[in-house]
Parts: C-alpha cells; sequence; structure tokens
C-alpha cells in the first residue's frame, strides 16, 4: 500500500484525482486547516488524535473517528460517521439558514465566489455559456430559481471561493468574487445538497481572487 504525507492546503491540492494503486493520504503536522474539496473513488475521511473534522457538504459519505477527534455536521446532510473510540464526538449543528451557516452577514449587497474559465467563461460551449469579465454586471436571461438546485433559470455563487472547485476543476480555471444585492439572491431551505451554495439573478464582478479569497492584480 503506498502512503502520501501531506501538511499544507498547497501540497494537498497537487495530488491527483485518481491513483492506479491503494493509496492513504496522511495528514500530518499542519499548521492551519485544510479543506477536503473531492473524495476520491471509494475514499472516506479517517481522524484520529485531537483533530476536528467539519462536513460542509455531502460529497464525503464516510467518516471515521478515533482517539479524541470530532465531527461537526448539519443537520441537513447525510453521511456516515462511525466511532471507533468511546471519547470521540459527533456534534449535530442546526440548519440556521444559509447566510449564518456560511460566516455571511446578510447586508443589503454582499461578496459572493464563482470559478470560471481560463477565459472567463462557464457552460462553454452550450447555449448557457456566460462571460464574466471584471467590470461587467451578468443578468441570467431566463430566472427561474424554483427550478430545482441545480437546475437551469439562475446562476450559482459560493459563499467561499474553494467551495466553488466541487462544481468544476479544469486547468487555468479562475476564481472571481462578484457583488450581488440581496434582493437577487435565492436560498434553497429545504435539506440542501450543497449547502455553501446560493443562487443569484445578476451580479457584478468585482475583481479576480485565490481560492482564499486574497485579490489578484
Amino acid at each position: 500500500m503506498k502512503e502520501i504525507i501531506v501538511s499544507t492546503q498547497i501540497e494537498f491540492d497537487a495530488l491527483p484525482n485518481s491513483f492506479d494503486e491503494y493509496t492513504r493520504i496522511l495528514i500530518k503536522n499542519a499548521t492551519s486547516k485544510l479543506m477536503v474539496k473531492i473524495s476520491r473513488g471509494n475514499s472516506s475521511v479517517v481522524a484520529w488524535g485531537n483533530c476536528v473534522v467539519r462536513i460542509f457538504s455531502g460529497y464525503l459519505k464516510n467518516i471515521v473517528l478515533y482517539g479524541f477527534a470530532v465531527a461537526i455536521v448539519s443537520s441537513t446532510i447525510t453521511v456516515n460517521i462511525e466511532k471507533k473510540s468511546e471519547y470521540c464526538h459527533v456534534q449535530i449543528v442546526k440548519y440556521l439558514g444559509w447566510f449564518e451557516n456560511n460566516g455571511i452577514e446578510k447586508t443589503p449587497t454582499v461578496t459572493l465566489y464563482k470559478k470560471v474559465s481560463k477565459d472567463f467563461k462557464t457552460q462553454e460551449n452550450t447555449k448557457n455559456e456566460t462571460l464574466w469579465l471584471t467590470g461587467s454586471t451578468v443578468e441570467h436571461p431566463a430566472w427561474n430559481p424554483n427550478n430545482g438546485e441545480c437546475g437551469e433559470g439562475k446562476f450559482h455563487a459560493c459563499s467561499r471561493p474553494y467551495f466553488c472547485d466541487e462544481f468544476r476543476n479544469n486547468k487555468g480555471d479562475r476564481y472571481i468574487a462578484i457583488s450581488i444585492n440581496l434582493e437577487d439572491l435565492y436560498e434553497w431551505k429545504d435539506s440542501p445538497s450543497y449547502p455553501h451554495k446560493i443562487s443569484f439573478r445578476r451580479g457584478t464582478i468585482l475583481y479576480e481572487c485565490d481560492k482564499f479569497e486574497r485579490k489578484l492584480n
């Protein structure tokens, strides 16, 4: 069995999307939090020691806890959590609404994030292709937020840039910050599958940023 040890987000993000042999990825000596944005194959997250695992979506289906590990999960997310020690703990967090759960202040205008192609496009080569140039204002031509959480009729944004990796991850992709008026947002309140995503009708592209919200020149 192959083992790979990582300690930073950059090292973790550099891992391939798939492996030719069974591989254990060990996160050791990390000095800051790491975000597991994709689940490779039939993998699950195993936590031990004094670490804390926060589950932001149902993309990861299996969590195994050892020692004094803690898992924090929203009541709207379905995930299998197995406790291997009497000292581990699972904390179920009540869904308090998209803004509070994502740490976003509910002001008249908010800044949210989207991932686009190297040419600042989404839905490339389809009838829904959209260009997201800095300084422009984009409005959906057929606004229909009730057409399912992932259906047509709306644009989508995330509370943090790195959450957008779950929806597209192509070479050369960019992150953009978008200013959106509160009245142009639509929140799914009935057990959303992607609790960090929200739909919007209209927004103004402010600037390009990195996955940690830092503005790029």
